[in-house]
Order: C-alpha cells, then sequence, then structure tokens
C-alpha cells in the first residue's frame, strides 16, 4: 500500500496526469500534441528503454523575452548508444542580437548566421525529432524556457508538459548526497569528474553530444550494477 501512495505522488507519475489532462483540455498542433502524448512510460521502467532527444541551445543570454536563440543541436540517445547519424544542427539566420560576449564563447558571427534556416523551421524539425521522446539538457530551464516562448508566440499555448531530464541537477543532487555543498557543475567540469574527454570547440551539436555522454556516465554511477529506472532518473533531475 505504501508503495502504491508513494508511485501516485511520485513527480513522474504527477507529471502524467497533468499531461492527459492538457492533452483534454488545451487545442493545439498536431506537432505539439504528439510531444505530450509520448512517449508512454510505466514508472519504474528501465531509463534506457526510452528513446532520448539530448539538445542544446546556444542563445545571446538567459531572457527569452529579451534574447534570441541563435543554434539548436540534438542528437539522439537510445539503449546506451548515442546516435550520431541522426544528429542535426540549425544555425538561426533571424537572430540579429549577436553580442561579442556570446560570440566569444560559441564562435557564432553574423556571417554564420546569415547561411541559416529560420526559427520556425528549425523548430519544426526539432518537435518532429523529439515526438516518442524524453529530452535531456544540461541545465534544461533555459532550453524549456525558450521553448516554451516560441511555443506561445507562435501557437498562443503555455507551459507545454514535455519529459525533460537535466543532467545539472542530476549532478547537484549527486553532489548533495556526498555532502558536497560548493561543486561546479557545469558541463565542463561535471563531464571531467567522470574522466570524459574535454571538448574544446563548443556549439549546441557539441554540447548536446557531451550531453549525452554524461548522462551515461551518471547513470552508470548512480546504479553500476543495473539499468537506472525512469523514476529514478526523473527524480534526480529534479
Amino acid at each position: 500500500m505504501l508503495n502504491i501512495i508513494a508511485d501516485y505522488f511520485h513527480p513522474l507519475t504527477r507529471l502524467q496526469r497533468r499531461r492527459q489532462n492538457y492533452v483534454t483540455s488545451v487545442s493545439m498542433p498536431e506537432s505539439i500534441q504528439m510531444l505530450v502524448n509520448t512517449p508512454q512510460f510505466q514508472l519504474h521502467d528501465a531509463a534506457n528503454v526510452h528513446p532520448f532527444l539530448v539538445l542544446d541551445f546556444e542563445t545571446t543570454g538567459l531572457s527569452p523575452e529579451d534574447d534570441e536563440i541563435l543554434s539548436i543541436g540534438w542528437v539522439p540517445l537510445h539503449q546506451n548508444k548515442i546516435d550520431l547519424s541522426q544528429a542535426q544542427h540549425f544555425l538561426i539566420n533571424d537572430a540579429t542580437g549577436v553580442r561579442p560576449e556570446t560570440a566569444v564563447i560559441n564562435h557564432i558571427t553574423p556571417q554564420m548566421l546569415a547561411s541559416g534556416v529560420p526559427l520556425i523551421q528549425a523548430m519544426t524539425s526539432l518537435f518532429a525529432a523529439g515526438k516518442d521522446k524524453i529530452w535531456i539538457a544540461h541545465a534544461c530551464s533555459v532550453e524549456k524556457a525558450f521553448l516554451d516562448h516560441f511555443i506561445a508566440r507562435h501557437f498562443d499555448i503555455t507551459d507545454v508538459p514535455i519529459i525533460w531530464l537535466d543532467t545539472l541537477m542530476i549532478e547537484k543532487n549527486m553532489a548533495h548526497l556526498r555532502q558536497e555543498h560548493d561543486c561546479d557543475v557545469s558541463l565542463a567540469a561535471s563531464r571531467e569528474r567522470y574522466h570524459l574527454p574535454p571538448y574544446h570547440s563548443h556549439g549546441a551539436l557539441i554540447d548536446a553530444v557531451a550531453t549525452a555522454e554524461l548522462f551515461l556516465a551518471q547513470c552508470h554511477r548512480i546504479e553500476p550494477a543495473r539499468p537506472i529506472s525512469l523514476a529514478k532518473a526523473f527524480r534526480m533531475s529534479h
């Protein structure tokens, strides 16, 4: 009985109920509806039986209202395998706010953006790629905020309940369990703790691949002898 009650109040179960209510109460285009309808899951599924989409946005800042998406990159991850053959990267040609401080980090210039694609085209491809998948990002609150802003602006709907896992929060919670309260949980520092090689260049696709590798290492660290459950991965990332 206690397990049934605990499962009912698990944050992933609560999210699933919210997704079900969202589908029946909110009018939305099919591309968004598929992100809410899928994937279907059982709370205690092994996480690796579900496909993931690991993504990263390069932006001019952290405010969706004031800043712009410069590039979007993603890579699928399924059964502990990163599928580079299906990786995608888009530069956004309607982004006009390149700043010197961000260009130093991501090396994206206005000249590069001129050969990119409109944001709506990149987002349409992202929605298609994200169907049936659980989404992963490092500090996913950034990607989620920009995604929510785009969807609200283009489709007049808010707070779409996509299933997100956050490798930054997983790392932060693992540090808390180790009683390390001043732990650097940046992507580079987190990868270094697992002896993953550094990527000297920086960009949306490279960071997506780096995040996918980090997620696999985190799952193995948390559950060395068996696949981590979806329930545990979700709780660790919130």
